[in-house]
């Protein structure tokens, strides 16, 4: 009777082994690429902070514009193909932006929204033809007339992953140096393998039920084994 209490028990421990190595994979997440963000930059009555905006590729720049002075605006423009109109396909402009409120809006006293105003400015980096170095003028303008200009920049960086590589050759069309391949994914082109989680779920379910079966249901053949010593 013994001997079967200890057989079980082996069997159960080993059972539940097995269980936890399979599903273990279900607590190992996925290696991608930093989720994408917004860079917030203040436009300020004096300077833009930060002046030098640093992003990866992905990621989103918000200008804000705090400068409270009366009648005093501001416009965020990057003339791309530089015929100094602003609206190419590659041009930005922000339009006016109105000095931000309390409540974030361009709300005036009698709760009505100011038709056409803005105070934030977002703009999207998304694709690699998009990573580099782009100079862009803040207009500053008192009732509506260009007082001032001033000159920052953002810098987009590529959001590189160095992929793992095993290489074997032999003979004399090896190289020597064996350059690592970088890729360069886009917020819209990452895409995390959920379906591995699918996967090793579905394999943790089964794996588990092996091992509620093997407990409680054990093969016949060692039910008769049982039963045989039991008998003696």
């Amino acid at each position: 009777m013994h001997w079967l209490l200890g057989t079980g028990m082996r069997r159960g421990s080993t059972s539940l082994i097995v269980c936890f190595l399979l599903i273990l994979p279900l607590f190992i997440a996925p290696v991608g690429s930093h989720d994408a963000s917004a860079l917030t930059v203040n436009i300020k009555q004096s300077n833009i902070e930060p002046n030098n905006a640093n992003i990866l590729l992905g990621d989103s720049v918000y200008w804000m514009n705090l400068d409270s002075r009366e009648n005093v605006t501001h416009r965020i423009v990057h003339d791309s193909d530089g015929d100094g109109l602003y609206n190419g396909s590659t041009d930005w402009d922000s339009g006016i932006l109105l000095g931000w409120t309390s409540n974030g809006t361009c709300i005036d006293e009698t709760g009505n929204k100011t038709p056409g105003c803005a105070v934030t400015f977002e703009l999207y980096f998304n694709e690699t033809s998009d990573i580099g170095t782009y100079e862009y003028v803040n207009l500053v303008y008192l009732n509506d007339t260009l007082i001032d200009n001033r000159t920052f920049t953002v810098t987009v960086k590529a959001d590189i992953h160095l992929e793992a590589i095993n290489t074997y050759c032999f003979g004399d069309d090896c190289e020597d140096d064996t350059e690592p391949v970088i890729s360069i994914e886009t917020s819209n082109e990452i895409e995390k393998p959920y379906w591995l989680l699918y996967v090793s779920g579905i394999t943790g379910m089964l794996a588990l039920l092996l091992a509620i079966k093997l407990i409680f249901f054990p093969p016949a053949v060692q039910l008769s084994e049982n039963k045989v010593l039991q008998e003696e």
